[in-house]
Order: C-alpha cells, then structure tokens, then sequence
C-alpha cells in the first residue's frame, strides 16, 4: 500500500513541476511584454518630440491624413480640433495605465485575481469606445469645422466584430475563474 501510495504521487509532483514551470513562464513572458512596451512608448514619444524640436513638425501622426489636413489648413480651429480629438488621447492614456497594472498583476503570478479581471476589463472595454470613436472622430470634426464639405466614413465592420467580441471573451474568462474559485473550493 505504501508503494502504490508513492507510485500515485510520482505523476503528480511532475504535473505540478510543469505547471509550476507554466505559471513561470506566463510571468516573465508579462514581465518582458510590460518592459516592452514602456521601450516602445518611449521610443515613439522620443521620435515625437524630437521632429518636433528640431523641424518644428511632429513625425508621428496621431489622427489620419484627413484629420492632419484639417489641423494644417483650419489654424483657428485648434481648440475645437484639441477638444474633438483628446478622447483618442485619454483612452491611450488611460489603455496604457491600465494594461501597465494588467501586465503587473500577470507577472506577480495573479491570474485569477479580482484586481487582474478588473483591469482586463478595463482595457477591453477601453478598447472597444476608442476603435468606435476612432471611427467617427474625422468625420465629426470635418463637420463641426467645414459645415459644408463633403464627410466620409469608413468603418471597417471584421475590427468592429474582433473589438466587440473582447468584453464577451473577458466575461467568459471571468466566469472560468469564478468556476475554477468553486471548483478548488468544493475540494
């Protein structure tokens, strides 16, 4: 009895070498992405300021072609521009802040935390209201500075469908964690 006793935890201390193993890697492959994207931020501010320092231009666009025009041509409607276009600038903001704490809590080993799903549904539903207003950001501030001009709009309906799918897929991911709390909880 005592053999077959020790011949039964044999597999298990291996599963639970490799799920140790598993949970290491998801930590540091979260530890590396965070640490990624602080250098690409920092590279694309960089980039940024610098044409702006020294050819007086920024060489990132932050809008699109239309909207770039429009900053170009109509220099009284700055405000009015600033004011139509800082809702993209807060959800980067605020995507950034909140996949940051994300990526964190992920590589600390917190999956299922509450603090963990809180923010991944922070980032998903951020996601979504930028891509919407993304999309209709141009052809408003078109209207509200040239009345009469002709407006287009281009939606894109597959990334509509990807970005409205993520609220669902970070409830499911929800309800497995919640499942999994029970799960362990009944044992």
């Amino acid at each position: 009895m005592c053999c077959g006793l020790r011949w039964r935890t044999l597999p298990y201390k291996g599963q639970e070498e490799r799920a140790m193993q598993s949970i290491e890697n998801l930590k540091r492959v979260s530890h590396v992405t965070r640490m990624t994207l602080f250098a690409v931020v920092g590279i694309f501010l960089t980039i940024a300021i610098y044409g702006f320092v020294s050819q007086g231009q920024w060489w990132v666009t932050f809008g699109d072609n239309q909207f770039d025009a429009l900053w170009l041509q109509y220099k009284e409607s700055h405000f009015l521009l600033t004011a139509v276009f800082s809702p993209l600038v807060g959800c980067w903001l605020l995507g950034f802040y909140f996949l940051q704490r994300l990526l964190l809590a992920l590589s600390k080993g917190l999956f299922y935390a509450k603090s963990t799903l809180r923010y991944l549904k922070y980032v998903s539903w951020i996601t979504v209201f930028y891509v919407c207003y993304k999309m209709i950001v141009t052809p408003m501030a078109t209207y509200l500075v040239v009345p009469n001009s002709s407006i287009d709009i281009s939606l894109n309906p597959m990334t509509l469908i990807i970005v409205l799918c993520l609220p669902v897929l970070v409830h499911l991911f929800s309800a497995a964690a919640e499942l999994d709390k029970e799960n362990k909880e009944i044992v």
